[in-house]
């Protein structure tokens, strides 16, 4: 098996001119011409690749190239030439690169993180018939950040690479170095250019992954919480006027949501007066971006309508996602105003001002000083008694509304479960939200098909009124009919996955978490 590259941080007093005296001491050489090779690292906003185990880097020098690096072994696990750096995994032809992305990647666009330049000089260490058996590359990096603010020198290499079938002469060249007692480069250049320009892998991520203090007040436990939303809210701001991918704004209504969530079910912890102009920004907020959600959301599952109509009618649909995407950019064009906007502005900046002001003793927040475990404790049993409760009397004929407003329940719950998880056994917490996941899947694809194929409907409608051909309008009759047959399923599968749920061991988990009957 070939040995994987060494790479040796080099010293100040390692130049080529020394390396090369070194290596000629007991081995023919030849040296290269001096390469400079561009390297940009890419990977989605909520750094998907790296998740991954990943690096995907861009490099332009002799060759232009896109390569997944695997970050354990350095291997390059798979690569393509391109000619332009990358967006969405479906920009690229497929192979086992783009299979790997899409993967990964799903609907996020690939954003460059930081640059290096590197400068190699490399010198091949050749045998008696002045065949190359080992490469030894100097290797000069400077970083820059992407918008070019930032930018300085990285640590040079030494770089050991091996070729396959000459290991011995490897291992021999690599125990001849030995004696300069070079230190091995612990981390790629990569993670050293990110800690310069001040990013840091992982450093955004919509998951919420809060530490409390279980003795802490409530009120401060809920401040601590909001800020964290509100940080998330404000990191999607940029991508999501720039209509990057449809994550962004996806996130920020995510956000959104879960503060109202907050400011309704952690109770008693501020006066509600005070709270009311906030609850309705951010009720405004949840307005402004619905529509372009929803398109985004529709021409997401735009292939999937396509795929599920038959052959002889597909190509009719194509007239809606033509009226799709030019109603996005619209509906988009209207959200930017509103985001760009004083009065958005002025709404994040006097909630966080608010929320990051002093507490004071107020008889109107009962619950304030309460201790944060033992609000968590009542909020939690009380809520998940309630979807307990209006679960078991939903049956396979009970009305969409029932459903639709157990589903408001079950985000409730879930919300504080994940605000407040930090606070319980992980392995318990994680337990039960996986088994409400599963419910609120269930009952958002049963609401999400209903809305779908009204929405749908509203759409024939306008189109019509546009001029579009009839093939397009039979299409998406079709098309309506296939949702309500969907939706009618996942009602029926309702009852069996909400009896999993409510088993005797997830409510003696319940119990055991949060106390009580």
């Amino acid at each position: 098996m070939t040995p994987q590259p060494i790479s040796y941080l080099l010293p100040d007093e390692l130049d080529l001119d020394r390396l090369r005296e070194i290596l000629a001491e007991t081995n023919a050489l030849s040296e290269d011409a001096p390469v400079k090779v561009k390297q940009t690292f890419y990977d989605s906003f909520d750094w998907r690749v790296w998740q991954a185990g990943a690096e995907l880097v861009y490099s332009r020098g002799e060759s232009d190239d896109l390569c997944w690096i695997d970050r354990k072994s350095h291997q390059c696990l798979a690569c393509r030439d391109v000619d332009s750096a990358p967006g969405f995994a479906g920009d690229l032809a497929a192979g086992p690169l783009s299979d790997r992305l899409a993967s990964v990647l799903e609907m996020r666009v690939l954003l460059a993180k930081v640059v290096i330049v590197q400068q190699m000089q490399t010198l091949r260490i050749l045998d008696s018939e002045e065949k190359t058996v080992v490469r030894v590359v100097l290797q000069h990096n400077r970083y820059t950040s992407v918008d070019g603010k930032r930018k300085g020198e990285l640590d040079g290499l030494l770089v050991l690479k091996p070729l396959k079938g000459y290991e011995s002469d490897f291992v021999r060249l690599r125990n001849q170095l030995a004696s300069l007692k070079l230190r091995s480069s612990e981390q790629s250049l990569y993670q050293d250019a990110l800690q310069d320009i001040g990013r840091e892998p992982g450093d955004y991520s919509s998951k919420l992954n809060f530490r409390l203090d279980p003795d802490a007040p409530a009120e401060a436990t809920a401040r601590q919480i909001m800020l964290g939303l509100l940080n998330t809210l404000e990191a999607n701001i940029a991508g999501a006027k720039a209509d990057l991918d449809s994550e962004f704004l996806h996130d920020l209504r995510v956000a959104t949501r879960r503060t109202r969530s907050a400011m309704s079910q952690i109770k008693g912890v501020f006066d509600p007066l005070e709270l009311e102009p906030f609850r309705r920004g951010f009720g405004w907020i949840g307005q402004i971006s619905g529509m372009t959600r929803d398109l985004d959301v529709y021409l997401l599952h735009y292939p999937g309508y396509r795929a599920g109509l038959p052959k002889a009618v597909r190509d009719d649909l194509d007239p809606f996602h033509g009226f799709l995407q030019r109603r996005q950019k619209e509906a988009h064009a209207e959200l930017v105003k509103k985001l760009n906007s004083p009065h958005f502005r002025k709404l994040l900046k006097s909630w966080r001002s608010w929320l990051q002001s002093p507490p004071e003793k107020n008889p109107q927040a009962p619950n304030a000083l309460h201790a944060t475990a033992r609000l968590a404790d009542q909020r939690l049993g009380k809520l998940y008694k309630r979807v307990l409760k209006d679960g078991l009397v939903i049956g396979a004929d009970s009305p969409p509304e029932r459903l639709h407003d157990l589903r408001k329940q079950c985000k409730k719950l879930r919300y504080l479960l994940e605000f407040f998880q930090s606070l319980y056994p992980k392995p318990l917490v994680r337990a039960l939200i996986k088994a409400l996941k599963v419910i609120l899947d269930n009952l958002g694809e049963f609401q999400d098909l209903e809305v779908q194929a009204r929405s749908l409907e509203d759409f024939g409608e306008q189109m019509l009124s546009e001029g579009a051909p009839a093939g397009a309008l039979m299409a998406m009759g079709i098309l309506v009919g296939r949702l309500l047959e969907r939706q009618e399923q996942a009602g029926k599968a309702f009852v069996d996955l909400f009896a999993a749920f409510s088993s005797e061991a997830n409510q003696q988990a319940f119990r055991k978490l949060f106390g009580g009957s």
